[in-house]
């Protein structure tokens, strides 16, 4: 059954002759398409979130919905009509096209002051019109799959263009309405609904907008840039910026919560908490002058998250400032959280060797080398567990530990310590993780002690201060390593 389309007819301001009127959804989304070849891809996200706005049915409206449909004529067939389309369509007759049956007929005016009228019919079946502006809000309509908007209508607007220029207006008509509009800012379209709370208070943000919305209202009457200095350029306060502290907050705490995967707001009183320890964290000067919102987000999210195994707060600092990421200007929170998530997890599966560098404790390296490859071939391990040592400290002096030293013991997921010859570095690097175990409140779990009798001496290598705990004391290379093996395994949960 064809479908038939009634509107309004007159000349656009540039000439293009078109019909404008309202029809149901379901008829427009039936019989139009979107062009691959100047169509933006479609967000998925963005379609959902149409979805969810025809579904809560509140302040549901569309703009108008632009269409093109392009007037075929071949008059080398006997049907042909009497004439140019547009002539025929301007002069007030009828045309139908003997290509693809689309018909244009205008209707009798009911009186000397009445519109033009046409009616545009379409085959049933086809899709003749063209979706210059409007795909997203179309392609969600039809996602919904229910009839019980069958009867929603929409204003639309339907460009007539000739069949050799059709392809080149849609494409300028295309890039004009998405171009040429000065773009309404997150910042202005947020503010008239976060700070009004006459229209809008507190429960009526929360339940039609979401639980970011209120939070944002919560959080930004907290803000004050006085004692946040180091967050100015990020929220738009310094001078010549551009306000953005609502459209900063919403955004970053839907990355969060995206992120997080929870559908439980997150706690107003802890993200104020967050904001506090960001801003004391952008006192460096390479991250104070940042106004990536995405950067502050995933900030946020290291600090909101629970899950040890993503990595620190401070390790994501740390690699930020080290991989010069805060130069960045346009950053995607998610972006970031990947693949520092993913940094952070291969480095968990790091295991630092502490032990005394001499040719008699080579072979205790090589136990827990050749245990180390023993599980990654078992297990065949995406994200391989590899062990590292500091080939540069490869004397049995008393050294230094330097600040790379430290960061690697922190980075990593397991120190394995060798107390054979009683290292007094092997000591404090120990003394060390053990002091951050303490300082974030994790139980010591995280390093393994051990001792090769056949080339030490357990009455001289071991002080009294770390005897009480748990050590694997063994007197020939090849235990060692079975038993190496058989803790590394129980560390990283590989069973077997």
């Amino acid at each position: 059954m064809s479908t038939t389309f009634t509107g309004a007819f007159a000349p656009s301001i540039g000439g293009f002759l078109t019909v404008r009127g309202y029809a149901r959804l379901a008829d427009i989304a039936k019989c139009s398409l979107a062009d691959e070849a100047y169509q933006r891809d479609l967000k998925p996200d963005h379609v959902e979130d149409i979805k969810k706005f025809f579904d809560e049915g509140e302040y549901l409206f569309f703009p108008e919905i632009i269409l093109s449909v392009q007037l075929d004529a071949d008059f080398e067939k006997s049907d042909a009509p009497d004439g140019d389309p547009f002539k025929l369509i301007s002069q007030g007759a009828p045309f139908k096209s003997n290509v693809n049956s689309l018909s244009i007929r205008p209707r009798k005016p009911k009186s000397a002051n009445d519109l033009t009228r046409y009616e545009i019919t379409v085959p049933d079946g086809a899709k003749l019109f063209k979706r210059i502006d409007g795909n997203h809000r179309l392609s969600a309509f039809e996602k919904l799959q229910d009839e019980k908007f069958d009867r929603f209508e929409a204003p639309f607007c339907v460009v007539f263009l000739p069949a050799k220029e059709a392809r080149r207006n849609e494409k300028a008509l295309f890039h004009n309405i998405n171009t040429k509009a000065w773009p309404l800012t997150s910042e202005e379209a947020y503010k008239g609904i976060v700070d009004d709370v006459v229209d809008f208070p507190d429960d009526a943000l929360r339940d039609r907008f979401g639980a970011e919305y209120l939070q944002c209202r919560q959080l930004k009457g907290r803000l004050d840039f006085a004692y946040l200095s180091n967050l100015k350029a990020t929220f738009g306060q310094n001078e010549g910026q551009n306000e953005c502290s609502r459209s900063v907050l919403i955004q970053s705490l839907q990355d969060v919560q995206k992120q997080l995967g929870s559908e439980t707001p997150l706690e107003t009183d802890a993200v104020f908490e967050a904001i506090k320890r960001i801003n004391d964290t952008y006192a460096d000067s390479r991250l104070r002058t940042s106004t990536a919102q995405g950067l502050f987000a995933a900030f946020l999210y290291f600090h909101l998250n629970k899950d040890r195994f993503n990595g620190s707060y401070e390790q994501f600092t740390n690699w930020v400032l080290r991989t010069h990421q805060h130069e960045l200007t346009s950053i995607h929170a998610a972006d970031l959280i990947k693949i520092f998530g993913k940094i952070a997890q291969s480095r968990k599966r790091q295991v630092f060797v502490s032990m005394q560098f001499t040719p008699d404790t080579k072979p205790n390296f090589e136990a827990i080398e050749s245990a180390v490859k023993d599980l990654n071939k078992a297990h065949k391990l995406d994200i391989e567990i590899r062990s590292i040592r500091i080939d540069q400290f490869d004397t049995g002096y008393s050294y230094e530990i330097n600040g790379e030293v430290l960061r690697l013991i922190e980075d990593s997921g397991l120190l394995i310590a060798d107390l054979t010859h009683g290292n007094k570095n092997v000591y404090q690097e120990i003394g060390y993780l053990m002091g951050l175990n303490q300082g974030k409140g994790f139980p010591h779990e995280n390093f393994l002690l051990i001792h090769n009798g056949s080339i030490g001496d357990v009455s001289k290598d071991i002080g009294f201060n770390i005897a009480g705990i748990k050590q694997l004391r063994l007197n020939d290379t090849n235990s060692l390593r079975e038993e190496v093996k058989k803790q590394i395994s129980t560390f990283y949960g590989l069973g077997g």
